[in-house]
């Protein structure tokens, strides 16, 4: 296996090429090339300020106890297992939209890159390599990047679509054959969250190509989806995709009904988009931009949030002032939805936090919050006691819809700060 202009190579030789102060792009998620970070990692004892840029992780080894001094993360992501390096330095959150992370880090954004580590599949037998489940940043990234580095895995799905590095634009190639990290979903949808699902899916028309994250309530949005017909995937590949094309919600056409940049699942998922015409790849500035979103036809964003003031804005992203989540792709999402022929854009989320001590929906965000959503950019609000639909409505027309899907404990409270705000 070879190509001329590729050194194929072991990967301490690959990773010696890494030098103190370099900025590193690394995939997302289950694109994590082990190999090569393994042993980067492992020669951290020649290496100081390498910053790694990337977003959402599975695991973070670069950011193990006695690194520090190595390797610093630059993200715009924020997990809960990396939180509390935001204090110590380690971690540099940016509050920004996950589709600028291209023009943020290529050549000639604010913090370009100097490398860029793959995980690829082999090549086929014109010499091109798919990036697979992670195609993002990374592809475009690698396509302007002093250097490339990638480990080839045997064991990497081959993605259809605008998915592709040919050998000669790598610089250097390290073989392996590992299993991809994998991202195995702990929810469990409870009754709560099933009936929050089945109201969004109320507002999912057939035909509709939709956008979903992780968590209970996506996995019961997804529960809630299986009479729907024609319905077309776009952003994020997860496991549950699959088990509405083997119900035949989503069919197989003329053209591809699954796109995706990432992919965050299991082998299930893996083995699914390998070679599968039905799934194209894309790269990040192709998914996660408004202005792609807004020409797909009844385009449906399904995002969470923290909380909901009166008037609509939606908090996603902190929680007494304290960052402890991300922008990543909703902005992007939800307002291509605004502009989709026939779109729909929906903030769903539970009234309460876990305990029902804490309303969901309040008066007011707190001082310190971020405004993730401003006001006038949100549709419809979906809580386990039904849709608030915001869209043309006054400010206390407003806070009536949220207050009537607050949970019943606080409606009451609501009612009064609502009428002395409005």
């Amino acid at each position: 296996m070879g190509h001329p202009g590729t050194r194929w190579v072991d990967a301490q030789e690959a990773v010696a090429r890494i030098q103190s102060g370099h900025r590193v792009a690394l995939p997302l998620c289950c694109g994590m090339p082990q190999t090569l970070m393994e042993a980067l990692v492992a020669d951290h004892g020649r290496l100081q300020d390498v910053e790694i840029v990337s977003g959402l992780q599975i695991a973070y080894p670069f950011l193990e106890e006695g690194l520090e001094d190595s390797f610093t993360f630059r993200t715009w992501q924020c997990a809960p297992p990396i939180r509390h390096h935001l204090q110590r330095g380690t971690v540099k959150y940016i509050p920004m939209r996950q589709g600028d992370a291209v023009r943020i880090f290529s050549r000639g954004g604010v913090w370009p890159v100097d490398v860029v580590l793959l995980q690829v599949s082999p090549p086929d037998e014109k010499g091109f390599c798919s990036l697979g489940v992670s195609i993002g940043h990374s592809l475009p990234l690698a396509m302007e990047a002093p250097l490339v580095i990638a480990e080839v895995n045997a064991r990497m799905p081959r993605v259809l679509g605008r998915s592709f590095i040919h050998l000669s634009q790598i610089d250097l190639a390290v073989e392996s054959d590992r299993p991809l990290l994998e991202f195995q979903s702990r929810a469990k949808p409870g009754a709560k969250e099933a009936a929050i699902g089945g109201y969004v899916a109320q507002l999912i028309p057939d035909g509709a190509t939709l956008q979903i994250g992780l968590g209970a309530i996506p996995e019961a949005v997804i529960d809630a989806l299986t009479s729907k017909k024609d319905l077309r995937f776009f952003g994020m590949g997860i496991d549950r995709i699959v088990d509405l094309v083997e119900k035949g919600t989503v069919v197989p056409g003329k053209e591809p009904k699954i796109r995706v940049t990432e992919v965050l699942g299991t082998e299930r998922i893996f083995d699914f988009i390998h070679d599968n015409p039905m799934v194209e790849g894309r790269t990040l500035t192709e998914v996660i931009n408004s202005q792609v979103v807004a020409r797909i036809p009844r385009f449906c964003s399904v995002l969470s949030a923290i909380e909901v003031d009166l008037t609509g804005q939606v908090n996603a992203e902190t929680i007494g002032g304290k960052q402890v989540s991300a922008i990543g792709g909703s902005f992007d999402f939800l307002q291509g939805a605004l502009f989709s022929e026939g779109g729909t854009s929906i903030i769903a989320m539970p009234s309460t936090t876990p305990d029902q001590r804490i309303s969901r929906i309040v008066p007011q965000l707190p001082p310190g919050s971020a405004v993730t959503t401003p006001r006038h950019c949100v549709q419809y609000v979906v809580t386990e006691f039904g849709v608030a639909d915001l869209w043309g409505r006054s400010l206390r027309e407003r806070a009536q819809a949220l207050i009537e899907v607050a949970h019943p404990k606080f409606r009451d409270d609501l009612h009064k700060e609502a009428k002395r705000l409005f």
